[in-house]
Formats: C-alpha cells, structure tokens, sequence
C-alpha cells in the first residue's frame, strides 16, 4: 500500500513539473521560429 502513495506522488509531482516548464515557456516567448523550409513531401505545388 505504502508504494501506491509514493506513485501517486511522483505522478502529482511530474505533472506539476511540466505544468511549471509549460508556464515557464509561456512566459519566456515560446520555441523560437523554425529557419528551415520544410519540403513538400505530397507533390503537390505549395
């Protein structure tokens, strides 16, 4: 039993963790702007 509580509490802790990184992010501006053209990879003219 002892181990569901620390599962459950690495589980509240990581999605704390990454609600933090998401927060973080949001606040320093986001991923910056790919520079690479990504080719077209249907065919069909872009």
């Amino acid at each position: 039993m002892a181990s569901i509580w620390w599962v459950l509490a690495a589980f509240i802790g990581g999605g704390c963790a990454g609600v933090l990184v998401m927060a973080l992010m949001f606040m320093a501006g986001g991923l910056p702007e790919q520079s690479a053209h990504t080719p077209n990879l249907n065919g069909l003219p872009s």
